[in-house]
């Protein structure tokens, strides 16, 4: 197939047009649900709060739909219920405030309807983050995308014809959506580590979650700095050195680190929501490779490439500062 580029940057379907912004994303999901009828009755099933979901044959799809309490990313009328969508990029999901101004709407149809919000954010994330089960008596149902790609990829299994190409192109656009890194994709994350252990105890050290258990965590949207994106590769250092790289293989955020481990203590920190990476095998060089000066706990963006060519962490560091300004 011949590739199309956009600024140097391939396009990977037609979704990649619109871009990757909120709306972009409802526009791409409510324009393959229009046409994909195995789409359309899978994400019902999934998001139904009743056992019995109802039938989307003679469903109509409505984008940015506005009345007086606001305006909606995507509706899914059916003849006796309602469906509204409300997507975010990222982890984060939408108020209470913001989907009770849509919860009329639902209540105004015989059989009701649910309020499904969309992130990357899982089920336990957008419970921690204060999504509530229902407003004003109307379910509110957390989705996924990687719930929504699974739907997509079971559907494109039996679709043929037209409507398995839009489900084709919408997979690879939500692919590479809730994937994308930083331009500066080979920038690396660099973090010191150490013996003390999260909330004052638990069965592993800082270093140990690194070199045994291989992940490594921080707060997420706490700020002091903490990256909101993850990053492609990250790099650990002690005793004066750079002692490992690693690329990020898998990158989610979990409600609280007791989640993840519970014999981690509870305490105001390990009990809000952490960015959680899963880290590969490691990237060379396997010698330590010296800091060439006193960063003390500095978190620092340095480039792949020159971390592993550059006799010390600080000429890497100023190989990158020439480079990116």
């Amino acid at each position: 197939m011949t590739e199309l580029t956009r600024h140097s940057t391939a396009v990977p379907s037609v979704y990649a047009l619109l871009g990757t912004l909120e709306n972009d994303l409802t526009a791409a999901l409510g324009y393959t649900l229009a046409r994909s009828p195995a789409l359309r009755a899978s994400i019902v099933h999934r998001v139904w709060p009743t056992t019995t979901a109802p039938a989307t044959d003679d469903a109509t799809l409505a984008l940015e739909e506005r009345d007086a309490e606001g305006r909606t990313d995507l509706e899914m009328r059916l003849p006796r219920a309602l469906v509204i969508f409300e997507a975010k990029r990222g982890w984060i999901v939408p108020t209470a405030d913001q989907l009770a101004k849509y919860a009329g709407r639902i209540a105004a149809h015989p059989q009701g309807g649910v309020l499904v919000t969309l992130s990357q954010a899982s089920r336990d994330l957008a419970t921690a983050s204060g999504l509530p089960a229902s407003i004003d008596g109307i379910p509110v149902v957390h989705l996924p995308w990687t719930d929504a790609l699974d739907d997509i990829t079971t559907a494109r299994r039996t679709c043929r014809g037209t409507e398995r190409v839009w489900l084709d192109e919408l997979h690879a656009y939500l692919n590479g959506v809730i994937r994308m890194r930083n331009p500066e994709n080979c920038k690396t994350y660099c973090v010191v580590l150490n013996q003390a252990r999260p909330g004052g105890g638990g069965a592993r050290t800082f270093l140990e979650y690194v070199t045994d258990e291989h992940c490594y965590f921080h707060p997420y949207g706490a700020g002091n700095g903490w990256p909101t994106d993850p990053p492609n590769f990250m790099a650990f250092r002690w005793d004066g050195h750079v002692h490992r790289i690693h690329r990020i293989t898998h990158a989610e955020v979990i409600p609280s680190l007791l989640h993840r481990f519970p014999d981690v203590p509870a305490d105001a920190v390990t009990t809000t929501p952490h960015a959680m990476y899963t880290l590969g095998p490691r990237i060379p060089p396997f010698d330590p490779i010296p800091t060439g000066k006193n960063y003390r706990a500095a978190r620092l963006w340095v480039l792949l490439d020159q971390l592993q060519t550059a006799p010390t962490l600080a000429d890497a560091i100023e190989g990158t500062r020439q480079l990116l300004g």
